[in-house]
């Protein structure tokens, strides 16, 4: 439904990335758009994914599943198990990538599985060089590279200046997940 596709890169320290993605996913949903939402590195509850869920007018799927450790808590075992995983949603994305069915692909956290070589970046620039020109995608992470940032059409940057996480304020429930 869309005449061309771009491809948006959300990065940075800040908070906020994944709520920018969520709001795109709101807005194509009532605009009738058809959304595939994949998410990486990220498998905890979170009431937006609860709620998108319910609506049943989207796919999303979690290529995270064996545990609900953050990266760097985890063992080289349960490290390889998240990198095939990783690995199949790739997979998955460069299938996606060249429907005629889909308008818009939300990719939560991609930039994070490059940063710690889940997946060769090339591999993601390839699919992304390649994906339908009609076909929307939009990455979320902390870092991309030059060479990823010269394949997007558009680069928004979040940073932080201020968060009450810095004076021990834990996640709250409708809040921050």
């Amino acid at each position: 439904m869309l005449n061309k596709g771009y491809i948006h890169i959300y990065k940075g320290e800040g908070r906020g990335k994944t709520s920018i993605l969520n709001g795109m996913v709101v807005r194509a949903l009532g605009n009738n758009l058809r959304v595939y939402y994949l998410r990486f590195l990220k498998n905890r509850p979170s009431g937006e994914i609860d709620f998108l869920q319910q609506t049943g007018r989207l796919v999303i799927k979690s290529f995270y599943q064996t545990s609900q450790k953050f990266f760097w808590e985890m063992n080289e075992q349960e490290k390889n198990t998240l990198k095939l995983e990783t690995n199949q949603g790739l997979k998955y994305l460069e299938q996606l990538s060249q429907n005629d069915n889909v308008d818009l692909i939300v990719v939560d956290e991609i930039l994070g599985c490059i940063q710690n070589n889940l997946i060769k970046e090339q591999d993601l620039i390839t699919i992304l060089k390649a994906k339908k020109p009609k076909i929307e995608i939009a990455l979320s992470g902390r870092y991309a590279s030059f060479a990823l940032e010269q394949v997007a059409d558009l680069v928004s940057e979040v940073n932080n200046k201020k968060h009450y996480f810095e004076k021990g304020q834990a996640a709250r429930k409708g809040i921050d997940y």
